[in-house]
């Protein structure tokens, strides 16, 4: 009596099968790789483009709050202001830090990064204004904090006029120690060149709010706090 067949798969069904499911797992293994990868660029550019904002946002605030501060000069008047191409340094009326008060000495860089080589980051540095400072040297022992993350370069450019009678126009840099821009404009590049959006800002405070004046006397005495 001949047996009855048997039911099922071949080994050649087997192994077909057996290579079509690790293709298929290879496949899902890759697209979830793929997304995985492109969720985390997505977020470290997201925390990269929030972090600038609020390096942005604090320097326009910086900037707006500059003071017209005289420099303790007897034969010439200059206000505490140095504007240059790639660095600006002026003189701010928030103060250095929550426990001190008065006016602070800010410079704005852009400096290597010495935790990673070859990377370069804006950078403020922060100080005291001495009343009986003549320029910004005690920015040399400050603390640098970072700004902006992988800047390649910085420019800044000066809207002001020479004196009253001159029309205003943008400059390179500041030469007029006796007079204060009406605004300033900075202009970033990424690391990779890629242009930042400009920065505006408009300086809040004219050259009259560092004297103090009084009904004795017409003249400017510098205004120190």
């Amino acid at each position: 009596m001949r047996r009855r067949a048997q039911a099922g798969f071949t080994l050649i069904e087997l192994v077909v099968a057996l290579v079509l499911l690790g293709a298929m797992m290879t496949l899902l293994y890759s697209g979830i790789t793929f997304g995985l990868r492109s969720w985390d660029a997505g977020d470290v550019n997201g925390r990269r483009m929030a972090d600038r904002r609020i390096g942005e946002n604090f320097l326009r605030r910086e900037l707006a709050e500059t003071f017209p501060m005289r420099w303790k000069d007897p034969m010439e008047l200059r206000f505490a202001f140095e504007g240059e191409a790639h660095a600006l340094r002026f003189v701010s009326s928030r103060p250095a830090g929550i426990a001190q008060g008065g006016l602070a000495l800010v410079s704005i860089d852009v400096e290597d990064d010495p935790k990673h080589p070859g990377t370069t980051n804006l950078v403020m540095r922060r100080a005291l204004a001495d009343p009986d400072a003549a320029d910004f040297t005690p920015l040399a022992q400050a603390e640098p904090s970072i700004l902006v993350e992988e800047v390649q370069e910085v420019e800044f450019s000066y809207f002001g006029s020479e004196n009253d009678f001159a029309d205003p126009r943008w400059l390179p840099s500041w030469p007029y120690k006796s007079r204060m821009p009406e605004a300033v404009r900075v202009r970033m590049k990424a690391a990779d060149g890629t242009p930042f959006p400009d920065v505006l800002v408009k300086l809040g405070l004219g050259e009259e709010a560092g004297c103090l004046e009084t009904s004795l006397q017409r003249g400017c005495r510098p205004r120190r706090t």
